[in-house]
């Protein structure tokens, strides 16, 4: 069964052309290129290139072969500006995509994966990149640039733009199985602002990750409301993926005649798609059904009709449900020869879906070690840079000071900076010594009250949002008790340090308790604010205890408080946060608490 499930998530993959890559327009072109005025007549020929390249990016999927041809069209035409070269560059690695060359789509995105300064162009490159990759089993790369992608969402402030990220996020992590992400993610969708469309592949992907949560009950209310959302998007694929679902489900219960009913209304819409995997789907799922009613000549019939067409498909789960329902028949009609070979080839295919979980599994957690370490260099490099310019700078100004007629003044100069240096040091020392934790290097209670009064001063001058988190280790004086102190320092700097990783340069990171630790958000929003805190919840959660020589795991309960709610006093502010972080420990620990406001 955990096979089975895990490649309930994987069908999405084969989907993921389908669901994602007709979401991503580029955003500002619509209005930006659209607006442009028509009585332009110094730039009339460059007009028309970025209406036709913004009206194939629309077309891409719904009439490919059109998209195709005018496509070579503008390729032949003399290109100047460089946001329609970069347009261009996208809507030829759509191509690529959609004909199934993945080989062709990664160099052909190259020059705007990060070298481009347009911001929009590169998420959007990047949102490909992930798609392709993860198409192509190429999972280590997917996840280097879905961990860019994430890190980006804080900047985003595009709605539909904004909403094609996440919407990518969400598929992964139900990739991952990590499907309390899938669904905390979504709460950031504003489905007003985004079109219909991309509304409904984002409520599938929700759907899908509470159906594969055993202790979360889909309903049948929920279920027809995405069905009707997708059907009045004209978004046929994905209401039928839902439906699936719900056979699925019926089937479990034993409600094979409500399942047959689905099956009969709408086969004939679902074969107008021409889309093996969900045909085959369909298919595996009624001849199921049948077998549970003893009609085992229908049964059969569907079952063979549903291979035949899996097997155009890799990775398709109808694959593993139409053996299952061959096995079964030919159980029960006494041909233990042909069940037998049924069973073993069912077995085989579920080893070979186990195996490529386990394979993007192991991309997806070596990725992660490697951008730490990546980070870990990186700021080894910038301080070597750093003790390199002042060897230059003091080689520099020794060699200004070597004529001979300048000795003594020199000298007395020398004197003066060694002494005001030592000066100089000392003071940065002791500073250093007053403001900043010795364990760990981030602010200390009292440098972060005095940071954190600054900051929400200015602030509420400006009239932008603050917003707090606190958050507490879980059992962490069982730690030092059972394992020493030595252990627990060790502990805490590693938090502090996965942590750091998510936060913007202006957030203010302070240790005001022995296991107790605070971030201060100017100009942020409390939805961004928590969802930060959910990311280093799992940061710390992540932590391998392995280069330790103790084996434990790692736990915080947070609590987030905003200026929303609790005003720009620093002292409300946390003790709000207080109140949500021992919320958080009272519902179980290793939790995200919202402060709300109770009503009077």
């Amino acid at each position: 069964m955990k096979c089975v499930r895990a490649e309930r998530v994987r069908i999405f993959l084969t989907n993921l052309i389908f669901i994602l890559l007709a979401s991503t327009t580029v955003a500002f072109a619509s209005e930006q290129y659209l607006n442009t005025s028509e009585d332009d007549s110094g730039d009339q020929q460059h007009l028309t290139i970025r209406q036709q390249l913004l009206k194939l990016d629309k077309i891409k999927l719904e009439d490919q072969p059109r998209f195709k041809a005018e496509l070579a069209k503008i390729k032949l035409l003399p290109l100047s500006q460089t946001a329609d070269i970069e347009y261009l560059t996208l809507l030829t690695a759509y191509e690529h995509a959609l004909q199934g060359q993945y080989d062709k789509v990664l160099p052909t995105l190259i020059p705007l994966l990060d070298s481009t300064e347009n911001a929009e162009h590169i998420i959007r490159a990047r949102i490909l990149a992930v798609n392709v990759s993860l198409l192509s089993n190429n999972h280590t790369l997917a996840f280097s640039y879905f961990d860019k992608l994430v890190n980006s969402i804080p900047s985003i402030s595009d709605p539909e733009l904004l909403a094609q990220v996440i919407a990518l996020a969400m598929f992964t992590y139900n990739q991952l199985e990590r499907f309390d992400l899938t669904l905390l993610y979504e709460r950031y969708i504003n489905y007003q602002a985004i079109p219909a469309k991309l509304a409904c592949r984002i409520r599938v992907t929700a759907l899908d990750a509470k159906y594969l949560q055993p202790d979360i009950a889909v309903s049948e209310t929920e279920s027809l409301e995405v069905i009707n959302l997708c059907i009045e998007a004209r978004e046929t694929i994905p209401a039928n993926l839902v439906r699936t679902e719900q056979m699925r489900d019926l089937i479990n219960n034993n409600d094979t005649d409500t399942t047959l009913a689905i099956y009969n209304q709408h086969i004939k819409e679902i074969e107008q798609t021409n889309y093996p995997i969900l045909i085959s789907r369909v298919k595996s799922l009624a001849a199921l059904a049948y077998y549970q009613n003893e009609n085992y000549h229908q049964a059969l019939q569907l079952a063979n009709d549903a291979l035949q067409l899996a097997q155009s498909s890799p990775n398709n789960i109808a694959l593993v449900e139409a053996y299952d329902a061959l096995y079964k028949i030919s159980k029960a009609e006494q041909k233990y020869q042909m069940a037998l070979s049924y069973l073993e080839k069912k077995h085989e295919i579920e080893n070979e879906f186990n195996a490529g979980k386990a394979s993007q599994q192991a991309a997806y957690h070596t990725v992660r070690s490697e951008i730490e370490l990546k980070n870990q260099r990186i700021n080894l490099l910038d301080r070597d840079n750093e003790l390199l310019f002042l060897q230059q700078s003091i080689y520099q100004e020794e060699a200004k000071n070597s004529r001979l007629w300048l000795i003594l003044v020199a000298l007395l100069g020398f004197i003066t900076l060694i002494l005001a240096y030592r000066g100089l040091t000392g003071r940065k020392r002791f500073k250093l010594m007053a403001e900043y934790d010795h364990l760990t290097g981030i602010s200390n209670r009292y440098h972060f009250n005095n940071q954190a009064k600054q900051a929400l001063k200015y602030c509420q001058a400006k009239r932008v949002p603050v917003a707090l988190i606190l958050f507490d280790l879980d059992h962490f004086k069982a730690i030092n008790d059972q394992f020493g102190h030595a252990t627990g320092d060790w502990a805490l700097q590693q938090i502090v340090q996965a942590c750091k990783q998510f936060m913007r340069s202006n957030d203010i990171f302070g240790r005001i308790g022995g296991e107790e630790f605070v971030i201060m958000m100017p100009g942020c929003e409390l939805d961004k604010a928590t969802l930060l805190a959910e990311i280093c919840r799992d940061a710390i959660v992540s932590i391998e205890s392995s280069s330790n020589e103790h084996q434990f795991s790692l736990s915080a309960s947070f609590g987030v408080s905003g200026s929303e709610l609790s005003g720009y006093d620093l002292k409300q502010l946390l003790a709000d946060a207080d109140k949500a972080m021992y919320q958080a420990k009272a519902k179980g620990r290793n939790l995200v608490v919202e402060y709300q406001q109770s009503e009077p």
